[in-house]
């Protein structure tokens, strides 16, 4: 599924692809499980859970935000 209609040639879904959008907003968590809003407030989304799993970094499939995970952080 594409999180961009015109263009699904993403970070998240492809992968080290040149061509992919980069993310919009990187933040660095220190937490494997991350939520995010989209920023709350009027131009928010609802509130969505996720979990990298074996990796470093997940995006949001509401607004491409990224969340890193930190150098050094465990992810508990």
């Amino acid at each position: 599924m594409s999180k961009l209609h015109d263009n699904p040639r993403t970070d998240q879904m492809t992968p080290g692809d040149p061509d992919a959008l980069p993310a919009p907003e990187i933040i660095t968590v220190t937490s494997k499980r991350v939520k995010c809003d989209g920023g709350g407030g009027a131009l928010g989304h609802p509130v969505v859970f996720y979990d990298m799993g074996e990796e470093h970094f997940v995006e949001c499939l509401y607004c491409d935000r990224r969340f890193v995970l930190a150098d050094g952080a465990d992810g508990h």
